[in-house]
């Protein structure tokens, strides 16, 4: 079974990084989670957009996908977040 990932905002280095459902319980009350990259994040204000997902937790998480599909002898990739820009509404209708 795959661990359940929470995408965070780092509101120091404005990456989106992956944190596991453990580590977001563990950290809720200060706001801050160890990304499985292991950047300790300090979560951004939900009003603010999504930054780019952090390179070294993609890295992470390809290496673990491809490690769990060896073992499982599976031949279809894990699938690896992607973050789109979103056009901001207020924005576009200057």
């Amino acid at each position: 079974m795959e661990p359940f990932l929470v995408h965070i905002r780092c509101d120091t280095d404005g990456y989106t990084h992956a944190v596991t459902e453990e580590e977001f319980a563990a950290g809720r009350h200060e706001g801050r989670f160890r990304a499985v990259c292991g950047h300790v994040v300090l979560a951004a204000p939900m009003i603010e957009e999504p930054g780019r997902f952090d390179p070294v937790c993609r890295d992470v998480l390809r290496a673990a996908s491809t490690a769990s599909t060896a073992s499982t002898a599976s031949t279809a990739p894990a699938e690896v977040p992607q973050q789109e820009r979103r056009r901001l509404r207020w924005r576009s209708r200057r």
